[in-house]
């Protein structure tokens, strides 16, 4: 598993710095740049859809599905980075969040 930090502390999941889901999905099929990459599991902290989820311990390594087929650490939609930083610092959508760790192949 990779070790995650997450710097998208307005995400329901994102427990200091860490992810409370488990899992996630990083998007991004075609992506060129890390700017066109973003976490598809994130869920706005507060909004309506997500009140009634309860959060639990934010995890450091977690499994991560990916879908940026041009990621030098994407292997058959798994990431074999190490450690990953997903960044969006006061996002609203998921399309506001990216892997800082991509890197095209």
């Amino acid at each position: 598993m990779t070790i995650l930090k997450c710097s998208a502390t307005t995400c329901m999941y994102n427990e200091d710095m860490l992810c409370s889901r488990g899992e996630i999905d990083v998007m991004g099929e075609s992506a060129q740049r890390a700017d066109e990459t973003c976490c598809g599991s994130f869920r706005e902290r507060g909004s309506s859809a997500t009140n009634s989820a309860k959060n639990s311990c934010g995890c450091e390594t977690i499994q991560i599905d990916c879908k940026a087929q041009n990621c030098t650490y994407n292997e058959h939609c798994k990431c074999t980075a190490a450690a990953i930083d997903v960044g969006g610092s006061g996002a609203e959508t998921s399309q506001e969040t990216k892997c800082e760790t991509f890197e095209c192949q």
